[in-house]
């Protein structure tokens, strides 16, 4: 392989690099193969970047110069290769948080000249939380380890990042983000003074550990009140005039046995539904949710009532007033969720159950998150065993 420097004009270098022969597809016959580049600077600054892309093109570490941006990238990418292959919650997820953070910052940029110093400062200056920015750099480092993959960048600047954002080990975090019993019966005393449907979505989260968006998206045609039983059949996926729904994660539907407090509840709940949907019969939108906009705490009742509950901003307009008033620990809504399982694990429940209740594949998953919740169960099982052997 060889090359020629040839002189554009003053600073400016034309550097040609002889490829060999390849056969021409149309007419068969061996045609010459070259490569053109130009260079700025010095003589000296053209022969030296002429050694570094034959040196690279000889040992396959050659990658064609683009002007390809991030934003026109990650756009491409995110249609050909999340679309097709995930689900639809996390194709939402992902487009969320590249069209709402990642092309706002780095959409100009040129992909290839892009570098984890970049990506650095952009986590440095973001006043985002350490999980919001793990949940970003996961979305960055995959699609940019796809880019290097496919040669269009020389490395994956992501994966050079030396300060990832890093939160609280797995079962460390759950731990902080959860209530005990009487803080969560404190909750529920406010939940009730809210109305019906407030008192029977917050007592299923805590009882049953549904996720957000299985709770958004339950359906009465999986409530069962006479067997007491729920079926997560589906969750809510994106809201709006449209919303879309989608199979529960891991893709796997679930049946949680309900108490017969969450029966009542429910019942009295559907039952003002009824009445709600019957008063606004010309601007209500039925799509058979359980829980759904009921003109509380909203300026403009019509033309929204019966559309799903804001599911993104649920936390900071409900949740958070919530357990401002009620004086508990603040956590997050999924907070409930680990609250159940810890409740649960704590209460002596078989850890298989307490996994088949979150929807979980596997009861290691379960171990491995809510550890923290074992070790109390330790004394008992030491007071258990010796009244077996020690008569």
């Amino acid at each position: 392989m060889r090359g020629t420097i040839k002189k554009r004009y003053k600073d400016s270098w034309a550097l040609v690099i002889d490829i060999g022969r390849r056969k021409d597809p149309e007419t068969g016959k061996l045609k010459r193969h070259q490569k053109w580049f130009t260079v700025k600077g010095t003589k000296r600054a053209a022969e030296q970047k002429l050694a570094q892309i034959i040196s690279e093109l000889s040992t396959g570490g050659f990658v064609e110069p683009t002007k390809l941006t991030f934003e026109r990238w990650i756009n491409d990418w995110l249609e050909t290769n999340i679309r097709p292959t995930k689900r639809l919650r996390t194709y939402e997820t992902y487009r969320n948080v590249i069209n709402k953070h990642l092309n706002p910052v780095f959409g100009a940029h040129l992909l290839q000249h892009l570098t984890a110093l970049d990506i650095q400062r952009y986590y440095a200056n973001s006043n985002l939380s350490v999980t919001t920015l793990q949940q970003h750099h996961a979305v960055l480092n995959r699609a940019l380890g796809d880019a290097a993959k496919q040669d269009l960048i020389k490395r994956n600047p992501a994966a050079l990042v030396s300060e990832k954002p890093r939160r609280t080990s797995r079962n460390e975090a759950p731990m902080l983000n959860c209530w005990d019993s009487d803080e969560a019966k404190r909750f529920l005393e406010v939940a009730a003074e809210m109305g019906s449907q407030s008192i029977a979505f917050y007592t299923l989260a805590l009882e049953t550990g549904m996720r957000k968006g299985e709770l958004c998206g339950l359906k009465w045609k999986n409530v069962d009140q006479e067997s007491k039983e729920i079926r997560v059949a589906e969750q809510l996926v994106k809201i709006g005039r449209t919303p879309l729904f989608g199979p529960p994660k891991n893709g796997r539907s679930r049946t949680i046995k309900i108490s017969d407090r969450a029966t009542r509840l429910l019942t009295l709940h559907k039952a003002s539904q009824a009445k709600l949907i019957l008063a606004n019969r010309l601007h209500y939108h039925e799509r058979g949710l359980v829980f759904s906009k009921n003109g509380q705490n909203m300026k403009r009742h019509y033309g929204v009532l019966g559309d799903p509950l804001p599911m993104t901003s649920l936390g900071q307009v409900e949740f958070d007033p919530m357990t401002r008033r009620a004086g508990v620990s603040r956590i997050t809504f999924h907070g409930l969720r680990h609250t159940c399982a810890t409740l649960l694990l704590k209460a002596g429940t078989p850890v298989h159950v307490v996994a088949e209740r979150l929807g979980h594949q596997n009861v290691t998953v379960t171990l491995e998150i809510y550890a923290h919740a074992l070790p109390s169960m330790q004394q008992e099982a030491a007071d258990q065993i010796s009244s077996l052997i020690g008569g």
